[in-house]
């Protein structure tokens, strides 16, 4: 009977160095690849939250401003306020009718909103109260960040774009509503967006 003889070749130490070295390059690449496409999912996320942002917020401006109504207010010192004011860039407040009373609280349905820009940052406050509401106890939201060059016209009487309302030529109180409301601002990732809203007659 004849012996078969196994030829038991072991590995030398170039090739394991090469294939450890071959190993180490495609883990390398790997977790190259992996943190690239977990950079690119978080990109994508913060896109898709600020677009979802930008949304709301929109919706917000057209709720407040489609339904705002000439009545005017008085502040906690007890002067007289336009229903509508701004003074085209940092804030603007109104007076809207429509606030929504789910629980059927012994409460007016009207609500005083305020939109104020500051440091890149653009928010809503709104109050329970129409006269005699302080500064202070206004609920605060913070509806975008990253805006950039906000600016906000107004369509007067005459169908002529101003940049703050009252106009200037005009007794605050007795200015009203404008026409319309147009309100442009830079957010990322969509650029610079313009939306005109109508305002009620």
């Amino acid at each position: 009977m004849h012996k078969i003889k196994f030829n038991c070749h072991g590995f030398t130490l170039i090739e394991i160095v090469v294939a450890l070295a071959v190993f180490a390059l495609v883990g390398v690449m790997a977790s190259s690849g992996l943190n690239a496409i977990l950079q690119w999912q978080a990109n994508l996320e913060a896109k898709s939250e600020q677009i979802k942002s930008i949304q709301l917020t929109l919706k917000y401006l057209e709720k407040d401003i489609n339904r705002a109504i000439a009545r005017p207010i008085r502040d906690q010192y007890g002067d007289r306020q336009p229903a509508f004011s701004s003074d085209g860039e940092s804030i603007m407040s109104l007076t809207y009718s429509g606030w929504r009373n789910p629980a059927g609280l012994l409460r007016s349905h009207l609500q005083r909103v305020a939109y104020e820009y500051d440091d890149n940052k653009l928010k809503r406050y709104s109050w329970n109260r129409l006269d005699g509401a302080i500064s202070e106890d206004g609920r605060e939201a913070t509806l975008l960040d990253e805006v950039e060059e906000l600016k906000i016209e107004f369509l007067n009487p005459v169908n002529a774009w101003v940049d703050r309302w009252p106009p200037l030529n005009t007794s605050g109180n007795d200015a009203g509503l404008p026409r319309a409301v147009s309100i442009s601002f830079d957010a990322e990732p969509l650029g610079k967006i313009t939306r005109i809203i109508t305002v009620p007659e």
